[in-house]
């Protein structure tokens, strides 16, 4: 009935009375698509007569009923990036949180965003510290210098995290590329402590980020195991298929307990025709480490094949930097082989045939690493764990700033410094 009298009197709403009855619509979960699309209008001619709770409290708004808007969050965009000092810790961070739950992205104004909560810090609660990193790791905003800082106030507070932002931070570091050993080590602490307080999705969340960074305790995967376990029904597909990877991923000998559980095959076999094709990639890797610790897959033959055939799907684009590594080893002499298949469903970057034997080679970017770390991602040492296990083959790795650090030379000089370095990387391995 209130939309229907606000509908024809929206010219008559001032600034205040905009951001009262979109803040008291969200709040009550009403969603009006309408009657949003109309006050995104009225709000876009007032833009300059809103404070910074206004502003806060619109996008959140916006964001709490999922109603997309992109010109007025463009608009805010440009507005807010200037007056940020005027933002209270807790309107940055649902600014930050807004922008990011309808995937809106605006690196300016996350620039400004990140310098300006990197000097208030200390001044941000424990949601405030998790919505905003969690942020700028779904919109993949890099921002090295936030995260650190973050690590560096958050860790002596994180006993005061709840569950869900204790889960927040933990996948905001693993997704962001950003480790940070201490904090994960008290996540670790913490999870293990507070564990029957998180919900299935946290549970997921922690685990998937413990094992994407390669946390080295054992302790919170089995602290889960006995948790999860009684609960699985509680978890959706996602949820099954991020712990099932993380699982695979860590390979702790107790993980085998949770991870080839019976009864989480039955409700694997049970949804299986509600996992979308990312669930499935992720499916095969765990019917993989199955193979790998039991020395059988744990899904039917159907059933591992349709895994399988989605998982060759998810291709990797060829890079630049792999092209040039396989025309050095071409005009070494070497057959070589781009883009080649495995029968355990991975591709490697090259296949390079030497002295009666094949040698995986990888040409490693930047995505396979942490950020601006060295440290390999999860998935990069699963993908080399079970090519090595199953597949039986020889890996060694390219990694990209070796090579950039020949590609600087000068053009003589670099033909022959790349034709030395691969050829004493084989070498090695050949002997090895």
């Amino acid at each position: 009935r209130i939309t229907e009298v606000a509908l024809p009197r929206i010219h008559n709403f001032n600034h205040q009375g905009i951001t009262n009855t979109l803040w008291a619509y969200a709040t009550l979960k009403h969603s009006s698509p309408l009657l949003f699309n109309k006050f995104a209008e009225a709000a876009l001619l007032h833009i300059h007569k809103f404070n910074s709770q206004d502003i806060a409290n619109i996008v959140w708004a916006f964001a709490t009923l999922h109603h997309s808007s992109p010109r007025l969050f463009n608009r805010i965009a440009q507005v807010t990036q200037h007056r940020l000092h005027e933002f209270e810790p807790q309107g940055i961070s649902n600014t930050a949180w807004a922008f990011a739950t309808l995937c809106h992205p605006s690196p300016p104004l996350f620039g400004k965003i990140a310098e300006s909560a990197l000097s208030r810090l200390h001044d941000f609660n424990s949601q405030a510290i998790a919505n905003t990193i969690w942020a700028f790791a779904t919109l993949d905003c890099p921002s090295p210098e936030l995260f650190h800082g973050v690590a560096e106030i958050a860790l002596p507070r994180l006993d005061k995290f709840n569950s869900r932002e204790i889960s927040n931070t933990a996948w905001a570091y693993a997704s962001a590329g950003h480790p940070s050993h201490q904090a994960f080590d008290k996540i670790g602490d913490i999870s293990v402590r507070q564990i029957q307080e998180f919900n299935s999705q946290e549970i997921a969340k922690t685990a998937w980020a413990c094992a994407t960074v390669g946390h080295p305790s054992s302790k919170p995967f089995d602290t889960i195991t006995e948790v999860a376990l009684p609960r699985l029904l509680e978890f959706s597909c996602r949820d099954i298929t991020n712990m099932l990877w993380a699982y695979a991923v860590s390979n702790f000998p107790s993980n085998v307990e949770f991870g080839c559980n019976s009864t989480v095959v039955n409700i694997v076999i049970s949804r299986f025709d509600n996992f979308d094709n990312r669930h499935l990639g992720q499916l095969h890797q765990w019917n993989l480490w199955c193979r790998e610790r039991l020395g059988r897959n744990m899904l039917p033959l159907d059933l591992s094949d349709h895994c399988l055939k989605s998982f060759i799907q998810n291709k990797n684009v060829t890079s630049e930097l792999q092209r040039d590594v396989a025309r050095v080893l071409v005009e070494m002499g070497l057959a070589v082989k781009e883009e080649a298949l495995l029968e355990t469903g991975y591709t490697v970057d090259l296949l390079v045939s030497m002295h009666d034997k094949k040698i995986a080679v990888e040409v490693n970017g930047p995505s396979h690493y942490f950020g601006r770390s060295r440290t390999k991602t999860g998935s990069t040492l699963l993908k080399y764990r079970q090519i090595s296990a199953l597949d039986g083959l020889t890996i060694v790795s390219v990694p990209y700033w070796e090579w950039d650090k020949i590609s600087a030379k000068g053009k003589n000089e670099r033909k022959q410094h790349e034709i030395i370095y691969l050829k004493n990387l084989l070498e090695r391995e050949n002997r090895n």
